[in-house]
């Protein structure tokens, strides 16, 4: 038995991201906050966790996601 890793079981695959962000209107930041997205690491890319977390992120404040920074990422 390991102690240092999971155990691989048919969850290992998803995986859940954390993200700080902030909101940009006219060059301003307008609003900041946290988004969390499960994310199906099979079939993602790091420019699919990110849009995926953009996304998420301008849904919660009826922003554009080009809005969006995203100021530090983590792979929960």
């Amino acid at each position: 038995m390991c102690t240092s890793a999971p155990d691989a079981d048919a969850q290992a695959s998803v995986r859940r991201y954390f993200a700080d962000y902030e909101v940009y209107e006219g060059g301003q930041c307008v609003a900041w906050g946290q988004v969390a997205a499960h994310v199906d690491d099979r079939a993602a890319s790091a420019d699919a966790i990110v849009a995926t977390l953009r996304d998420d992120a301008a849904r919660q404040h009826g922003a554009a996601p080009g809005a969006i920074r995203l100021r530090c990422v983590c792979r929960l």
